[in-house]
């Protein structure tokens, strides 16, 4: 450390010294000990060992092992947003094809920055840690672990976290749940506690200094509620609060207007996006950051940018973004504004399957410093590779040709939303099961949500083996302009934002399609389903974004 530097460093953690009156010249006195002056040249000594010492272990601290710091000079560490770094990132791999059971697998390491080399951490290990379902995992810089919690379940200190547990023993979805626990796992302590507790499907929106933030909602559909829990003593206290700290009212109003959907948000930055991932279509991502809007990027899907963002995290450097491909991660900040990090080992997707990927979620901060575990093994082979069945060719015209049936409301009337329907379904995955409600008249209803947001979240359409043929599927708002759009696989996009499906059904199997739904507007809305020999309707109520985590 240079010396001006480590006196700054000094004057900073012991304070300016007191100033001292002018000396008085007296005649020595050699009897007289010196100790005092001894002793305070070795306190300050003393002092100086410890500041270094704090200094260098508080980084150091941070590090994963296997990190090494080769920009460090004379053993001092480098600034938290400083390069290279290395980025904790979860890597997904994904494959599937009709009738098979899919490839699932994530594997947590870190991806170097700016080489976009990825090195998996074989000290990643969950044994002994309480977790639920499809969260997580991350890592932890105050505990130098990985955790099975994501971003929004860990406390503020980084040494805790809270997970849901459903209700009764063995109960593992609000399928089939009566109630809910609210947990806290203290890591350090290995201490797992027991916080809240209701007969009813509690959702995490975030742990923040204020507490645990969470939606309270019956099982089976109702008004859901608002509550704030102390995490040390439980008590919970229902409220009506902004769920997008980083962005004011007046932003998110002027972007609800110009139809962008919340994707993001930490309470310190938040992402928005305009436009659908369809093929050719005009797009906008902005992020809003200390009251300002800044454009991320504005293209065309498919554009040789390539900037499909997924997945977000922020720290010291900036917001940290995955790319739905996997072939680039993306860092913004307000200085350098967006920058491109090309991943430069990505194992080959999967062969064999219909579909397959190769993703990187970032899970954690950019730890400064290079990673040098092991490269990922190449992924196996689908074990019964099948040919990919060719969709049946379906004239559209004769169900566009159909009346839409969706009339606008008189102003001031209730929406009419479409009540909760018991289903029992069977489908022809490796599960074989789907949810157990819909909303709708049928033979096809609206799922996998009983409440909707201004935002893009997913949706499901099932439809009753007692009909096989195509769907075709059109919106509109009924209090108001606009319409909601619909994407996602298998679906063929038609005029007006409507979407045709040509596969279905196949008896005695439910047809289920997977796709997203992302409403411009808070409002009331209808869905027309037309089949060959049927039409029905769904009405859903939109509430106010951002979409609910979970």
């Amino acid at each position: 450390m240079r010396e001006n530097e480590f006196r700054d460093r000094l004057r900073d953690a012991l304070g300016e010294p007191p100033h001292l009156p002018d000396p008085q010249l007296t005649p020595s006195d050699a009897g007289v000990s010196r100790g005092y002056p001894r002793g305070m040249a070795l306190i300050a000594v003393g002092l100086a060992i410890v500041l270094v010492v704090a200094l260098v272990a508080s980084r150091v601290a941070l590090r994963p092992t296997g990190m090494t710091q080769p920009g460090a000079k004379g053993g001092v560490a480098m600034p938290a947003d400083a390069f290279p770094c290395s980025l904790a990132v979860t890597m997904f791999s994904y494959g599937s094809s009709p009738g098979q059971d899919p490839l699932i697998d994530s594997k947590a390491g870190f991806l170097n920055i700016p080489s976009g080399e990825f090195r998996l951490d074989p000290s990643a290990n969950f044994t002994g840690l309480p977790s639920m379902p499809y969260n997580g995992p991350s890592y932890s810089p105050a505990l130098q672990r990985w955790i099975p919690a994501s971003a929004r379940m860990i406390s503020p200190d980084g040494r805790s976290y809270v997970y849901q547990k459903w209700l009764p023993e063995g109960a593992t979805s609000p399928r089939d749940a009566n109630g809910t626990e609210l947990r806290v796992y203290d890591v350090d302590k290995q201490a797992d506690r027991l916080v809240w507790r209701q007969q009813s499907a509690v959702t995490l929106i975030r742990w923040d200094t204020t507490g645990i933030l969470v939606d309270n909602m019956p099982f089976r559909g109702g008004q859901v509620t608002t509550w704030r829990i102390d995490p040390a003593t439980g008590h919970a206290s229902e409220e009506s609060v902004d769920r997008d700290p980083s962005t004011p009212l007046w932003i998110r109003a002027y972007l609800q207007t110009q139809k962008y959907g919340f994707l993001f948000s930490d309470g310190h930055v938040a992402v928005y996006r305009q436009g659908s991932r369809d093929q050719g279509t005009r797009y906008s991502v902005v992020v809003v950051s200390s009251g300002k809007i800044s454009t991320l990027y504005e293209g065309v899907m498919g554009d040789k940018k390539d900037f499909d963002p997924g997945d977000y995290r922020s720290d010291a450097h900036g917001l940290w973004m995955g790319n739905v491909d996997g072939a680039h991660v993306w860092l913004w900040n307000e200085s350098s504004g967006l920058r491109d990090f090309k991943v430069t080992n990505r194992p080959t997707p999967a062969a064999g399957y219909q579909f397959s990927s190769v993703s990187f979620q970032p899970a954690g901060p950019c730890i400064p410093g290079v990673f040098s575990g092991p490269a990922p093994a190449p992924l196996p082979p689908a074990p019964t590779p099948r040919p990919s069945p060719s969709p049946p060719q379906v004239d559209w015209a004769p169900l566009i040709a159909k009346p839409l049936n969706l009339q606008q409301l008189s102003s001031g009337a209730r929406c009419p939303v479409s009540p909760q329907v018991d289903l029992t379904v069977t489908t022809n995955g490796p599960k074989k099961g789907g949810p157990n409600y819909g909303f709708g008249q049928g033979p096809v209803y609206v799922s996998g949500q009983t409440n909707w947001y201004a935002g893009t979240q997913a949706i499901l359409f099932l439809t009753n083996p007692k009909y096989t043929g195509p769907v075709l599927v059109r919106t509109m708002r009924l209090d108001g302009n606009g319409s909601l759009t619909l994407s996602g696989d298998g679906a063929t996009t038609l005029d007006g934002g409507a979407i045709g499906l040509a596969q279905t059904s196949s008896p005695p199997y439910w047809g289920m399609w997977i796709g997203m739904l992302t409403p411009r507007a808070p409002g009331c809305y209808g869905i027309q389903f037309d089949g060959t020999s049927f039409s029905a309707i769904s009405v859903i109520t939109v509430l106010p974004g951002p979409v609910r985590p979970g």
